[in-house]
C-alpha cells in the first residue's frame, strides 16, 4: 500500500501514491505498443522504481515485462555522480556547465543521459551474449525490458540468496565470465554488487546499468572496475569461498585492457 511519504519529482512535491499514478500513466502512454495494464511494483531502488507491466498479446513474447522508471531526485541521490560522468566529453559547453552545477537543465539532462545509457548498455550485452534482461523499448525517462522472474514473483536478488559452496563458486564463475564479455565490450558496470544481480533459473543475471562506463571514457575505469570485483567477492567469501578478486581484477583487465 502507498505510503504519504513526500517525494520530489523534478522539483515539485508529491506523496508516494501520486508519484507512483504518475509513474504508472507514464508507462501507459509512452510504452502502449507493448503494455496493456500495470500490474504492482517490483521494487523501489536507489536509481528508480520497477513495475511489473501486462503485455499486449502479440506484441512481446512473454506475458509480463517489467518497465524501470527513473525519478531526478534518485539521481541527485546517486553517491559520486561525477565518476561516472566526463562532462568534458558533452558538447555543449552551457549543458556541460549545468551537468556540473547541478541544476534543473543539467539534472534534467544527467537523467536522460543515464536513461540512454542503460539502453544502449543492454543491447550491447545482449548481442555479444550477456546474461542481462532483453531490452524492448526506451522512454526519455524508464526503459522497458524482460521481467526476470516466474508466477511466484520476481527473481530475488544474489544478495538474498543463500548457496552452496558449490553453487557459489559455479556462480561466481559464471559472473566473471559476464563481466569478461562487458569488458570485452569495452564496459564497466560501475556499481557492481550482490545487490544487483538477480539469481534467476539457476544463474546470476546483472541488472542496473544507468552507471555503466566506457574503459575509453571513464573518468578512472579502473578503480570502478576494482571495486565491482571487490564488491562482488565480499558476497562470495561469506558463502564460503575464499577469492583474491584484486587478482581476478588484474587479469580480466589485463587480457581485455591492457
Amino acid at each position: 500500500m502507498a505510503d504519504d511519504t513526500s517525494i520530489d519529482l523534478m522539483g515539485g512535491g508529491f506523496t508516494r501514491g501520486e508519484l507512483a499514478e504518475l509513474e504508472q500513466q507514464m508507462i501507459l502512454d509512452a510504452f502502449s505498443r507493448h503494455v496493456e495494464d500495470v500490474v504492482y511494483r517490483v521494487n523501489d531502488g536507489k536509481e528508480a522504481t520497477v513495475y511489473l507491466c501486462r503485455t499486449v498479446p502479440g506484441e512481446v513474447d512473454a506475458p509480463f515485462v517489467a518497465a524501470k522508471v527513473y525519478r531526478d531526485r534518485r539521481f541527485r541521490g546517486f553517491a559520486n555522480n561525477a565518476q561516472y560522468t566526463d562532462t568534458s566529453r558533452i558538447g555543449d559547453r552551457r549543458l556541460a556547465k549545468a551537468v556540473r552545477k547541478g541544476t534543473r537543465t543539467g539534472r534534467k539532462a544527467s537523467q536522460q543521459m543515464w536513461v540512454d545509457r542503460e539502453w544502449q548498455a543492454l543491447n550491447r550485452l545482449r548481442q555479444a551474449g550477456a546474461c542481462v534482461p532483453q531490452p524492448y523499448d526506451h522512454a526519455p525517462s524508464a526503459v522497458l525490458m524482460a521481467f526476470l522472474g516466474d508466477d511466484a514473483g520476481p527473481a530475488p536478488m544474489l544478495s538474498q540468496v543463500r548457496l552452496s559452496a558449490a553453487e557459489a563458486a559455479t556462480a561466481y564463475g559464471l559472473l566473471l565470465d559476464e563481466i569478461a564479455i562487458m569488458l570485452d565490450c569495452g564496459l564497466v558496470h560501475g556499481d557492481l554488487s550482490a545487490f544487483n544481480i538477480l539469481y534467476h533459473q539457476g544463474r546470476p543475471w546483472i541488472i542496473d546499468l544507468p552507471q555503466v562506463v566506457s574503459v575509453d571514457e571513464a573518468v578512472d575505469g579502473w578503480s570502478l572496475f576494482h571495486r565491482d570485483l571487490v564488491n562482488l567477492a565480499g558476497y562470495f567469501e561469506h558463502q564460503g569461498l575464499t577469492l583474491d578478486p584484486t587478482g581476478d581484477a588484474i587479469d580480466l583487465w589485463g587480457r581485455y585492457v591492457g
